[in-house]
């Protein structure tokens, strides 16, 4: 050291009162579920994981006809029917938003859609499939950047009016292909 004293008193930390440590920090995805809970169970969906997984679910080729729009639960002693050991819970009605063009095919497969989501989720999750013939948005497709041509001096141009508009426009295309280049 060299020689000077401290001029403050050094004074303890206060005690750590977190009940868990190493649990302060957490990922803006953890807080994603919490928030978008309400918006899904607006439209009927418990959990977002309908949503997220549906072409797991149903496959790729229904996937990219089809969406999930929302579930209805069935309400009060309408929901309840009888099995042959208990009473258990009705499925829920799902709607399903088809491009109106393959709605007719959706319809035929309206069973297979029912049992694949069945399966999936282990349970009698879905009794009914209504189908809502609503296009799909279409995804904007990917433009390429417009390319200019170099300006071409026309022949016979020699005033000094066309040299001087010329040269003003090939700096232009230089200033705009330079910013246009990612840096």
């Amino acid at each position: 050291m060299n020689g000077k004293q401290p001029t403050a008193v050094a004074r303890p930390l206060p005690a750590d009162k977190r009940v868990s440590k190493g649990y302060f920090a957490r990922s803006v995805g953890a807080y994603v579920p919490k928030v978008v809970a309400a918006a899904f169970e607006k439209y009927g969906f418990h959990t977002a994981e309908i949503m997220t997984s549906w072409e797991t679910i149903v496959g790729a080729d229904l996937a990219r006809l089809t969406r999930p729009d929302a579930i209805k639960w069935p309400r009060g002693a309408k929901g309840r029917v009888a099995s042959d050991d208990d009473a258990q819970t009705a499925g829920a009605t799902l709607i399903l938003a088809s491009n109106p063009a393959f709605a007719l095919e959706v319809s035929y497969r309206t069973q297979e859609i029912i049992d694949r989501i069945n399966r999936y989720f282990g349970y009698r999750a879905i009794a009914q499939l209504r189908i809502v013939q609503a296009p799909k948005a279409e995804t904007p497709a990917k433009t390429e950047p417009v390319r200019y041509a170099p300006a071409v001096p026309a022949q016979g141009a020699t005033s000094p009016i066309a040299e001087g508009l010329s040269g003003a426009l090939a700096s232009l295309a230089n200033n705009i292909k330079a910013a246009s280049q990612p840096r």
